[in-house]
């Protein structure tokens, strides 16, 4: 009789560790698509089994093991900050096309063909006071489509600006949630980890690599510590150190708690795309415009200054601007007349000598061998080679990334099919071991009937 409850014991307890691989396999098909959930696994341990009926054998219920592959959760990090990277480096480029395109009507190449043709026009009828008015509403058509590209780059670094702002705020807010996930992991312990709180943990680390690069290192206490490219600690326990961005006019910063600067740091994910397109890029080329600008206008006025108007007197400067920022600020002269257009050569009042001069600038390679023209052509093609190289980049990255998100997802991903393998399996098990308690009650049924009857 004492076999008998004890076989019926043991098998009671197996039933309920199937029942519990049950809840697990449950568990595992009811999260499937939740973000950073990985399949787990509920080992089972077989109990001693002895012929004398001291130990009726059956199985109980192990260690909660999780799927989770670490190389491969930093993989896809890693590729997610990099892709995150190369896609806002070509959104941001790509915003710039229209201010640069070769094109347009209004661009910088389009205002030198229409001031040159109204400059050759006054050549062959140096004293029509409409072609000299023609000269200036032209140059103020230069002008304004200076202005217009400077002001393209600003507006640009403007929203550069304030996007980072708000990714920096976002990284604070991401960072501070993994911190109440290592105090809830320092009080449960990594013996105990909670499949719930593993998978907020790695979720909340993959939108995080959306935004900086970074790299973890899990404490024995079971807190996640993260660190910026591997330096500066943004979490570390359950301390946060939070970030802030600064900007100047030319520069964009992202300092921590202390003020340090840790921008040199953070070079992928999107902030890193925005220091790197703020601090380098963009103001690359405005200095290229800048310097085409007063390029222009020096040569422009200089030759004018080589001249006499129709009075006879020397030619006064078309252009004015500020050597701060010569394309933001280049204008035309606001006291000019048409008179005072320098069209004749010295020693010769009334010609066309300075006039013809003037026109052909149009094909003089003033600017480090080029002509004006070909060094906004250069500009452009330097817009344009870095939009088409970060597309192809961001192409690459999105590959690279799909290929990391496919490997975690064969390494630990749950897969319903084998689920419903388990599920059957336990089943099966759960209905034997029924049938074994069964048979258990009836032989304790009769065992009893015997004892009553004797």
């Amino acid at each position: 009789m004492a076999d008998l409850l004890t076989s019926l014991t043991a098998a009671a307890n197996s039933m309920a560790a199937y029942q519990q691989e049950m809840q697990v396999v449950q568990n595992d098909t009811s999260n499937a698509t939740t973000p950073g959930y990985v399949a787990q696994n509920l080992t089972l341990d077989a109990l001693p089994f002895n012929p004398n009926g001291t130990s009726a054998g059956g199985v109980t219920t192990g260690v909660l093991e999780s799927s989770r592959d670490l190389y491969a959760e930093q993989n896809v990090q890693t590729q997610t900050a990099a892709e995150n990277y190369s896609s806002t480096t070509h959104d941001t480029l790509s915003a710039l096309n229209p201010t640069f395109s070769l094109s347009s009507n209004t661009s910088v190449s389009a205002s030198f063909n229409t001031f040159f043709s109204a400059v050759s026009q006054l050549s062959v009828t140096p004293n029509d006071s409409q072609l000299r008015q023609s000269v200036i509403t032209a140059a103020q058509g230069i002008s304004q489509s200076f202005q217009a590209a400077s002001q393209g780059l600003s507006s640009a670094s403007q929203n550069l600006a304030q996007n980072a702002a708000t990714v920096v705020g976002s990284i604070n807010q991401i960072v501070s949630q993994i911190q109440q996930l290592n105090v809830q992991r320092r009080q449960t312990g990594t013996q105990n980890l909670d499949p719930g709180l593993d998978a907020q943990m790695y979720s909340d680390l993959e939108n995080l690599s959306q935004y900086c690069n970074f790299t973890t290192i899990q404490s024995a206490d079971g807190t996640m510590n993260i660190y910026l490219d591997g330096q500066q600690g943004l979490l570390v326990g359950t301390s946060q150190l939070k970030l802030q961005s600064d900007t100047t006019p030319t520069q964009l910063q992202v300092t921590d708690s202390n003020g340090a600067d840790v921008s040199g740091e953070i070079t992928g994910g999107s902030l890193g795309a925005y220091l790197q397109a703020y601090n380098t890029t963009l103001p690359g080329y405005t200095t290229q415009l800048n310097n085409l600008a007063q390029g222009f206008a020096t040569s422009i006025n200089g030759q004018l200054a080589a001249g006499v108007d129709s009075n006879n007197h020397a030619g006064a400067a078309l252009f004015t601007y500020n050597a701060a920022s010569p394309a933001a600020t280049l204008a035309v002269s606001a006291t000019i007349t048409p008179a005072e257009i320098a069209a004749a050569g010295v020693g010769n009042p009334g010609g066309n000598d300075n006039a013809v001069a003037l026109d052909q600038l149009q094909s003089a390679t003033v600017l480090n061998g080029y002509t004006f023209t070909q060094s906004y052509g250069n500009l452009a093609s330097n817009v344009g080679s870095d939009i088409s190289t970060s597309q192809n980049e961001q192409t690459t990255q999105q590959s690279l990334l799909a290929q990391a998100q496919n490997l975690r997802s064969n390494a630990s991903a749950v897969s319903l099919d084998e689920e419903a393998t388990k599920l059957v399996q336990y089943q099966q098990a759960y209905d034997a071991t029924s049938k074994l308690i069964n048979v258990i009650d009836d032989l304790m049924q009769s065992v009893l009937g015997i004892i009553q009857t004797s």
